[in-house]
């Protein structure tokens, strides 16, 4: 899983951008202050998207319109005359710090399932590559964790 905090998504380039876009695992992007250009386009990207409250983000870009319209699909031009309203677009709006929000977030997730999905939502792999990441997770033992914790009524490790 990459995190990107508003620091690092503030320097996003083409070059940025395009290895991002390359990634096969989980991202997620923080930003914060006026976001356009190549970081709005980064945070879009990404598997999910946060803003710090009151953040403005601009799409005006051809990279941020691709973005948008990845997210958005058809409804990205809808979106836009709308007013393009960043809570329609982004994932989560919060007034906490990036690391603490990361690490609030984090709690009780998986950092291996939260690749194998965003991987799988990328590929839109179909049952027989579902089934096959599937069987690497429960090889990995992922799945038994969580349910050994769920069962014995305590946190997961993750």
């Amino acid at each position: 899983m990459l995190f990107l905090p508003p620091e690092e998504l503030r320097d996003f380039d083409a070059r940025a951008l395009e290895r991002l876009l390359g990634r096969p695992d989980c991202t997620v992007a923080f930003a914060e202050g006026e976001v356009r250009g190549h970081p709005a386009a980064a945070l879009l990207f990404a598997d999910y998207a946060v803003l710090r409250a009151g953040a403005n983000l601009i799409v005006e870009t051809p990279e941020s319109w691709a973005a948008a319209a990845w997210r958005l699909g058809r409804g990205a031009l809808r979106w836009h005359l709308r007013g393009a309203a960043p809570e329609e677009i982004v994932d989560e709006i919060t007034t906490v710090d990036p690391q603490d929000w990361l690490s609030r977030w984090m709690q009780n997730r998986s950092t291996p399932a939260l690749d194998s999905a965003a991987a799988l939502v990328r590929m839109r792999g179909g049952d027989r590559l579902e089934r096959a990441e599937f069987a690497r997770l429960f090889a990995a033992g992922e799945p038994q964790t969580g349910m050994a914790a769920f069962l014995s009524k305590t946190k997961a490790p993750f």
